[in-house]
């Protein structure tokens, strides 16, 4: 193995945790996670070749694991065989969430971002708009690529609802997966991008400062400061929640959804082993719906 090979990569889905993945890995002291969450090698920048890759990680001191988290690898072609490729001993990191919920949550990001507006920001126009809202909810089609190039004991799947329930206890599934002590003053950093900012340039600035500051080690400082009269007051006065902006999905578009997703859910608990902790998708639920 190279000195600066990466050893695992988080693979999303998109809207799953990847952000709150991101910063568990951070606070890993024997671990080099890359300063973009987001590298995209194996999807979209693969032909900037190895050496650019691990760059990524490079550390001032030898680290057990080095890896990052890119989501746009789940639903990717060719990211399965281009990872085993480039190490077939890759730890494999994927979140996944209710798929109905992550097409409504993955419409507010585009939102957020501007990439839609006027009538399109109308979630049932919005589906027609952006055929991925559904497309990236195909767990088991995306995931059993991944399976075909990894060894099932190499894939960890977390699931966002169970990560909501108990944090430390994800935190600590994450650990165990890569085979590192638990950490040991874990920091629940709760993100939520569900929000655009008033003043953007103000937004990113404060992001900014902060992401630095939890780099050199400063994040529980950070998440102390963020909760100060007048610095909590300024943040809030300066988010839109998009949830108020959007209006909720229609019950009928609901009940489409899930619909349309349950033959994925069936053949991702197949795939699993395991039942996932979505209501929506028991027999009880679709009996009642």
């Amino acid at each position: 193995m190279r000195p600066d090979q990466a050893t695992f990569i988080g693979i999303g889905a998109q809207k799953c945790a990847s952000t709150w993945l991101y910063g568990v890995l951070a606070q890993c002291p024997d671990l080099r996670v890359s300063d973009e969450k987001e590298v995209d090698f194996f999807s979209y920048r693969f032909d900037r070749g190895y050496e650019w890759y691990e760059r990524r990680f490079v550390s001032g001191r030898p680290r057990r694991h080095r890896g990052e988290i890119s989501p746009s690898y789940f639903i990717h072609p060719a990211a399965p065989d281009r990872a085993a490729a480039y190490n077939p001993d890759l730890q494999i990191l994927v979140c996944l969430r209710d798929p109905v919920a992550r097409a409504f949550s993955n419409h507010l990001h585009e939102v957020r971002k501007g990439h839609v507006s006027g009538a399109n920001v109308a979630f049932e126009a919005a589906l027609d708009n952006n055929p991925l809202y559904v497309d990236q909810g195909r767990y088991a089609t995306h995931l059993s690529r991944w399976f075909d190039a990894f060894p099932r004991a190499r894939i960890h799947v977390l699931f966002q609802e169970e990560i909501r329930a108990d944090r430390a206890a994800a935190a600590r599934r994450v650990t165990d997966a890569l085979g590192l002590p638990p950490i040991a003053d874990f920091l629940d950093r709760r993100a939520n991008e569900s929000v655009r900012y008033r003043n953007p340039v103000l937004g990113r600035t404060l992001w900014r400062l902060g992401h630095a500051a939890r780099r050199a080690g400063l994040g529980r400082a950070v998440e102390t400061a963020k909760a100060l009269p007048g610095i909590r007051e300024m943040r809030d006065a300066n988010r839109e929640r998009l949830r108020e902006v959007v209006a909720p999905m229609r019950p009928d578009t609901e009940a489409r959804l899930t619909a349309m997703f349950a033959p994925e859910v069936e053949r991702l608990e197949t795939l699993l082993g395991r039942e996932t902790p979505w209501p929506r998708f028991r027999p009880a639920a679709a009996g009642v719906a």
